[in-house]
């Protein structure tokens, strides 16, 4: 397979569910020219000659693609095969909420839409409907082709490496190991309060939101891949604008973070700029993206939200939260960036990453959501792009046998990778879990294992789920506003 049609399957995987949303979700004027606008968008990608036709993923690298992607797949809880968390009640719900209505959603049914990130779901469910029941083998297959397209740039940003790979996935998670630590020798380092300033790495996440994982996953790689062989980054908006509807708070750190770095390219050249270009990379992707954007603000109820000092609780409590768990980390990624960068000779530029470890710095500072997922979720890609730019230098040279030299060079070197690597000691027991706790061993050891897949049925909607597993305010915060833009100008008119 040549990057070039690895590009062009991603983007289409990508922009299947945003022309659901135009053919859904809004009326028939916003669709028509929607769809108009992701075909020619599309017809760009194809006939584009960036990505290289000559270079390409051979077999023995795509078998070793699948059978991560199928791993993961497993592990993550989708389709109930291993352990499920909390959060795959709301999945599930919202399966069947979306296979047993009709489309757009509204509460009450005469009322305003119900606004959500459904872009993970419609594909497979929209399957499920012309079938006539909900097929977890689609779900299953969808959700693998995914994580198979997010392995793919991964493995190519680091190198075709894929232990680098899976060590970068659990970089940001050294916090929370050292943490175990501290609170089995002397206690818990601080109080935890109503929220938490505390990042989860993205393999964490994997197990909690792989509908979110799968999109950042791809933007990470490819935009790391952008970097390493010199193509535009303007090449990046479109991914980002597609991934908006299957992820909201991923593509808005991720886009801070592209949008930077174009900008910063475009002031350097004067904006001298070829502007047939940046019609077609940037500013369409962005119009696209916009229906969505209008849909996410028609909430009658917006999630909590501020500066982390505004809200009650001690704000030395606070401080020192935020320094253990995004002070540590950022200390960390410094030290091992700055010491391998002096080792080898770098292709990623510099820029990107002082960007990437800023946001890290300031975005934890600000809540969004109850339980800040802004922060959980937001920080994945910066998580992310940072663990690819860590371990770059490491998995740039020829071999393993060599990568191990360069990590046990000095007695630093290799204390400050072991710190690093530390945080897949949380990514190894989630594994564990995964693996005691499945359908498999429940049949095989009944008296010790207790496991049974969360129902697809077990509430009327997601509504009805976010009351009863979560509360009443995050189940409000998704209920749509009548007289907003979006329903008064977008939302579709048969259906009002």
């Amino acid at each position: 397979m040549s990057i070039h049609l690895l590009r062009c399957i991603t983007v289409g995987y990508l922009l299947l569910p945003n022309l659901l949303f135009f053919t859904y979700w809004t009326r028939t004027s916003v669709a028509f020219f929607g769809v108009l606008m992701l075909g020619f968008l599309f017809f760009e990608v194809v006939k584009d000659r960036e990505f290289s036709k000559t270079d390409i993923l051979n077999q023995k690298s795509i078998l070793s693609l699948v059978i991560v992607a199928l791993v993961a797949t497993l592990v993550s809880g989708v389709t109930g095969i291993c352990f499920q968390t909390l959060d795959h009640w709301a999945h599930n719900t919202k399966i069947n909420e979306l296979f047993v209505s009709d489309w757009p959603q509204r509460i009450p049914l005469k009322g305003p839409v119900v606004s959500y990130y459904y872009g993970y779901y419609v594909v497979p469910v929209l399957l499920s409907k012309w079938v006539g029941q909900i097929r977890e083998d689609i779900i299953f297959i969808w959700t693998a082709f995914g994580f198979f397209l997010g392995f793919a740039w991964l493995y190519l940003a680091l190198n075709r490496k894929m232990i680098f790979v899976i060590l970068a996935l659990s970089v940001g998670d050294t916090p929370r190991f050292l943490k175990v630590i501290l609170s089995n020798l002397v206690g818990q380092p601080y109080e935890f309060g109503d929220f938490a300033i505390e990042p989860w790495s993205n393999f964490e996440n994997l197990f909690w939101v792989p509908n979110q994982v799968i999109p950042t996953f791809i933007i990470a790689g490819m935009f790391v891949y952008i970097l390493k062989n010199k193509i535009n980054a303007e090449y990046m908006v479109l991914p980002v604008a597609l991934s908006f509807w299957w992820a909201v708070f991923p593509s808005v750190t991720s886009g801070t973070i592209i949008a930077i770095v174009v900008l910063r390219k475009w002031i350097m050249k004067s904006w001298k700029l070829d502007w047939s270009q940046v019609i077609k990379l940037v500013i369409l992707p962005f119009v696209v993206c916009l229906p969505v954007l209008l849909f996410y603000l028609s909430h009658e109820h917006l999630p909590a939200s501020g500066f982390v000092w505004q809200f009650s609780g001690s704000f030395g409590n606070r401080m020192l939260e935020y320094s253990l768990n995004i002070g540590v980390n950022l200390v960390l990624f410094t030290l091992v960036y700055f010491y391998f960068q002096k080792k080898i000779v770098s292709v990623l530029p510099v820029f990107p990453i002082f960007v990437t470890l800023c946001l890290i710095m300031l975005f934890p500072l600000f809540r969004i959501g109850k339980l800040n997922d802004f922060l959980f979720r937001g920080l994945m890609p910066c998580l992310l792009v940072a663990g690819i730019y860590l371990f770059y230098p490491i998995a740039a040279v020829s071999n393993y046998k060599k990568s191990w030299a360069l990590i046990r060079r000095t007695p630093y070197s290799l204390v400050i990778v072991l710190l690093l690597v530390s945080s897949s000691m949380i990514a190894g027991g989630r594994l564990a879990r995964a693996i005691a706790v499945n359908q498999v061993t429940t049949r095989l050891f009944p008296d010790k294992v207790a496991f049974k897949p969360i129902p697809y049925d077990g509430y009327s909607g997601i509504y009805e789920a976010l009351q009863a597993k979560w509360t009443q305010e995050e189940a409000d915060q998704y209920l749509g506003k009548k007289d907003s833009f979006y329903e008064l100008n977008v939302s579709p008119l048969n259906s009002r």
